[in-house]
C-alpha cells in the first residue's frame, strides 16, 4: 500500500510538472519570454510561485527543459535499430519523414527556440548545439556510418553527412513554415524530401566495381 501511494504521489508530481512546461510554453509563445514572468506562470497555473521553484530553479529553467524535452522526447533518431535492415532509400525516407512531422508537431517550440536564442548564448555552455549532436546528430552517424561498413555507401564522415541531410531539412521547414515561404512557393513536404533522398543516394552511394 505504502508503494501504491508513493507512484502515486510520483504520478500527481510528474503531471504537475508537465502542466507547468505546457503553461510557461504558451505564455512564452503568446507573449514572449521577456514578457512573461514567473508570477505570470504560477497564476496561470493555479499554483503558488513556490509551488514552481519547487520544479524548477527560474524562468530560464524553465525554457531550457521545455526544449530539452522536446529534442529528447520521441526523438526522430531514437529507433534507428527498427529500420536497421531495412533497404537504404526506405531507411532514409523514415528518417526523413519522422523528422518533417516533429518539426511540425513541436512548431510552438521550434519557433521560440530560435526567438530566444540569445538567452542562450549568454550562458556560453553551447547547449542547443550540444542537445542536437549528442540526440541526433551522432545517432543518424552511426547509422550511416554502419551502412558505410556493409558497403551500401561510400566511405565519408558520417556526421556530416547526418548534419547535410537533417540540416536540408530544418531549412526547408524553416522558410516553408516559419518564414511563410510556402505563400510563396508551396512546395509539399513529401516531394521536396523525394527530391533530397534522391540527391542524398546517388551522391553517396558506391558504385559498382
Amino acid at each position: 500500500m505504502a508503494i501504491q501511494r508513493e507512484t502515486s504521489r510520483s504520478g500527481k508530481a510528474e503531471r504537475r510538472r508537465k502542466e507547468l512546461l505546457q503553461v510557461s510554453l504558451r505564455l512564452f509563445s503568446e507573449n514572449g519570454y521577456d514578457a512573461t514572468s514567473i508570477r505570470d506562470i504560477a497564476r496561470e497555473a493555479g499554483v503558488t510561485e513556490g509551488l514552481l521553484y519547487h520544479y524548477f530553479k527560474g524562468k530560464k529553467d524553465l525554457l531550457k527543459t521545455i526544449v530539452q524535452e522536446s529534442v529528447c522526447d520521441g526523438v526522430v533518431f531514437e529507433q534507428l535499430d527498427q529500420i536497421d535492415l531495412l533497404p537504404m532509400e526506405e531507411a532514409v525516407c523514415r528518417i526523413g519523414t519522422h523528422l518533417l512531422e516533429n518539426l511540425k508537431n513541436k512548431k510552438e517550440i521550434f519557433k521560440l527556440m530560435l526567438s530566444e536564442a540569445r538567452l542562450f548564448e549568454e550562458d556560453n555552455d553551447h547547449f542547443i548545439p550540444k542537445l542536437i549532436y549528442q540526440n541526433s546528430m551522432l545517432r543518424f552517424g552511426a547509422f550511416l556510418k554502419k551502412r558505410m561498413e556493409r558497403g551500401e555507401i561510400r566511405e565519408m564522415d558520417p556526421v556530416l553527412l547526418a548534419r547535410q541531410f537533417s540540416g536540408s531539412l530544418v531549412a526547408f521547414f524553416l522558410f516553408q513554415e516559419i518564414l511563410l515561404g510556402k505563400t510563396v512557393t508551396d512546395v509539399p513536404a513529401e516531394h521536396f524530401l523525394k527530391c533530397l533522398i534522391d540527391v542524398f543516394l546517388h551522391g553517396i552511394r558506391k558504385c559498382e566495381q
